[in-house]
């Protein structure tokens, strides 16, 4: 409530008041009052200065300012510094021992491998001549004839001529088939089909024909020969003359 309110109030009642102490009628008074006091509330006043309000608060005087009541002070826990507990000791990890590999034996070399003994070949017959006329004389026919047996044992029949240039008795001393196997003459199985009695090839020459037998199975080829060195052609020492091509058979 502002001040002007407040007089307003007090007149109110001083006025109430006189009129009691003067023995005016009271609802006369009264409402004099009444009518005065509503006017004088009613009526505008001039809004007071706005004053800005002192925040601090005052300054309590020494009969407000109470002795400070005494604090009671915390009890001061005294805790047992804490005993060093020796960390519990944990025990070093095994490290497991590195895997060392088995060295592996490198492998035996190998045991020499025994060299056969260099097989020796049977000693060969001197090379035949080459077909051909020798002291005049020359296969002009040998030939396997279709009857021959080409078995092992069996009789190879051959047929063969032999032709005389010279126009006189030509002597000679054996007169055969030679056969070779697997490149190697085989004199011991030569077929002697003439020869060693003082023969001779007359000067038209020579016709015969004969067989052969092979014990073993195998390639052959088979050539007529004539040898000219007396008994050592019989022997088979002598040199042997070929007078016709080689001709291959297979014995089985």
């Amino acid at each position: 409530m502002n001040k002007k309110h407040l007089c307003a109030a007090l007149a109110v009642l001083l006025v109430g008041g006189a009129s009691i102490g003067c023995g005016n009628a009271p609802d006369e008074n009264a409402a004099l009052a009444t009518t005065e006091a509503t006017a004088v509330a009613v009526a505008p006043t001039k809004p007071p200065p706005i004053i800005a309000a002192n925040t601090a608060a005052p300054a309590p005087t020494s009969a407000e300012v109470a002795p400070p009541t005494p604090t009671a002070q915390p009890t001061m826990e005294i805790t047992a510094a804490p005993t060093d507990v020796p960390p519990t000791p944990v025990p070093p990890t095994a490290v497991p021992p590195t895997a060392v590999p088995a060295t592996v034996a490198p492998p035996a070399p190998p045991a020499p491998t025994a060299i056969p003994p260099t097989a020796v070949p049977p000693t060969a017959a001197p090379p035949p001549s080459s077909p051909g006329s020798i002291n005049g004389l020359s296969a002009s026919n040998f030939a396997i004839q279709d009857r021959a047996q080409l078995t092992v044992n069996g009789d190879i029949w051959f047929e063969f001529h032999v032709a005389n240039s010279t126009n006189s008795d030509v002597p000679f001393d054996a007169l055969g088939v030679m056969p070779k196997k697997d490149g190697v003459d085989r004199p011991q199985w030569y077929q002697h089909s003439w020869g060693g009695n003082n023969d001779v090839i007359p000067p038209d020459g020579l016709s015969w024909d004969d067989h052969i037998n092979l014990p073993e199975a195998g390639n052959y080829t088979l050539r007529l020969v004539i040898c000219f060195d007396g008994p050592a052609c019989q022997a088979q020492n002598g040199t042997w003359h070929t007078l016709s091509q080689e001709i291959p058979v297979t014995i089985r």
